[in-house]
């Protein structure tokens, strides 16, 4: 069964913001933190992503009020967890399709197949497009092929990976070289040099910046 693939959609977007740098490159603009850190100062790159742990960023993520809804409750989602409300809310509008069985399953590593399947549900439905405008226009227009997903299609996607692949939705390009995002770096897990560096501190520190040639540039943190 053909499928897209969030990898596949990472791939084809390395090229797809460079036709919108000029009309930006004198504008500031802001983007707000999706990902959050732990207290002990990682970030955890190579960690799965939970469920509980996607739904947190997919309400973070919203550019609109979210609605006054009442909770969905799951057997295993204690009033008192700290993802309660994002799990609770997101499912009631239909938005996470998990927990059908009453159980949502809120540490279970998200797999690709999985991942695709909640933003098609965004898209599909009429509230996600209201809430994740960007995310669902880019996850429905941008120039994606159909791919086997073969082994991939059930492997977890990892924090890393998440991030990554928000960015490239989202038109979102930091600059690994830049000076502010160098110095916003806060997690004793996220070394310079690695693929991963720059699209961490992107997704979890929320900052002002300017497009330029070669991506973001920073003008202020927070």
């Amino acid at each position: 069964m053909k499928m897209r693939t969030l990898r596949a959609l990472c791939a084809l977007l390395l090229a797809a913001g460079a036709c919108a740098l000029a009309v930006h490159a004198y504008e500031d603009e802001t983007h707000g933190a999706y990902l959050r850190g732990y207290p002990d100062g990682t970030i955890r790159p190579e960690a799965a992503v939970t469920r509980e742990a996607l739904a947190c960023v997919l309400l973070r993520l919203a550019e609109t009020e979210v609605p006054a809804e009442p909770v969905r409750v799951f057997a295993d989602v204690a009033r008192t967890r700290w993802s309660y409300e994002a799990v609770g809310t997101l499912a009631e509008l239909g938005l996470l399709p998990f927990g059908t069985d009453g159980w949502f399953r809120p540490e279970q590593a998200v797999t690709w197949r999985e991942l695709c399947g909640v933003l098609d549900a965004i898209v599909q439905s009429e509230t996600g497009r209201t809430l994740f405008p960007s995310l669902s226009y880019a996850w429905s227009t941008k120039p994606i092929k159909d791919a086997d997903p073969g082994a991939d299609a059930d492997t977890p996607v990892t924090r890393a990976e998440l991030a990554r692949a928000i960015n490239s939705l989202l038109g979102r390009q930091p600059c690994p070289d830049d000076a502010q995002l160098l110095a916003a770096n806060r997690y004793t897990d996220n070394a310079p040099g690695t693929w991963y560096f720059a699209e961490l501190i992107e997704a979890s520190v929320p900052h002002t910046f300017r497009f330029t040639a070669s991506g973001e540039a920073w003008t202020a943190v927070g």
